[in-house]
């Protein structure tokens, strides 16, 4: 069966987008961490996938059931067990490029800064706030720390945007590697 390129990363972007195969449901712990003259807010998240990766090689699969279970998953997107590993590989591989993606928002100098990761919403989210910021007064730190966000949020959408290329790019190599028409 021959399956687009751009239908594997759909596949594979919409089970990467949505907390349909996730076996817990997810967590966010928020601790606050005092470090001298600064204040730093942490945010993380965990989840555990269906899909981790780890059953993405059907070679190496020892497993009757989970061998199966892959084969009615890749029938039902109308894939091959192929296309199916290419997408969940492609799918791994962007939510990893996604997870460990850091960008930093604000400015040292003024105060205020945000680290967070490529995830809508953060898993990864450090807001830190020095004395500098704390003197400028609530409103002007209210509105450092929108900005600092907002800038965040601006370059984690670019990286984002260049994680789901990669994938792309990524899944077009492998299909003509395969031998399949992207």
């Amino acid at each position: 069966m021959k399956t687009s390129a751009l239908t594997i990363a759909a596949c594979a972007a919409a089970i990467s987008n949505t907390y349909a195969f996730t076996t817990t449901s997810p967590s966010l712990s928020i601790t606050r961490a005092v470090a001298p003259q600064s204040t730093a807010f942490t945010s993380s998240s965990s989840s555990l996938n269906m899909f981790s990766g780890g059953a993405l090689d059907i070679e190496e699969e020892e497993d009757d059931e989970k061998r199966t279970q892959m084969e009615q998953y890749a029938k039902a997107m109308g894939m091959s067990v192929e296309e199916y590993q290419l997408g969940m590989n492609a799918r791994v591989r962007m939510e990893t490029a996604i997870n460990d993606l850091r960008v930093i928002g604000g400015d040292a100098a003024n105060g205020v800064t945000v680290e967070r990761d490529g995830n809508m919403p953060p898993r990864h989210l450090v807001v830190t706030v020095t004395d500098e910021g704390k003197a400028k007064g609530k409103e002007a730190l209210e509105k450092l720390i929108v900005d600092a966000l907002k800038s965040a949020a601006d370059k984690s959408k670019v990286g984002r945007e260049a994680a789901q290329k990669d994938m792309m790019k990524y899944i077009s190599d492998s299909m003509k590697k395969m031998g399949m028409n992207g």
